[in-house]
Formats: structure tokens, sequence, C-alpha cells
């Protein structure tokens, strides 16, 4: 996966942890916090389960 298709979806799941967290789930800051952590497969399969686009 290109490098800035990566970090498009890397900022999508940023943004649905921290709309997540600040509408009372205080438990994605540790999704949100694995993020940067993430291989290409991983980023993958989580952007899947939220169904975001890739």
């Amino acid at each position: 996966m290109p490098e800035e298709k990566e970090e498009r979806l890397k900022e999508k799941l940023r943004d649905c942890y921290g709309t997540a967290m600040a509408n009372g789930l205080p438990l994605a800051v540790l999704d949100l916090a694995g993020i940067e952590e993430m291989d290409e497969e991983e980023l993958k399969k989580e952007a899947e389960k939220l169904h975001l686009g890739q």
C-alpha cells in the first residue's frame, strides 16, 4: 500500500475513534493509540471492520 494511502486510512481511523471518544466511549482511546503501530494488513482489517472505505 502506498504511504499516502496508508496515511489517509490512518486518518479515517483516527477520526472514527476520536468521534467515539467524544461521544462517551472512552475505551476507544485504546484503539486510537494503536493505530500508529498497525501494519498494512491490520489497517485494512480495522477499516473493514468499521466499514470505512480504503
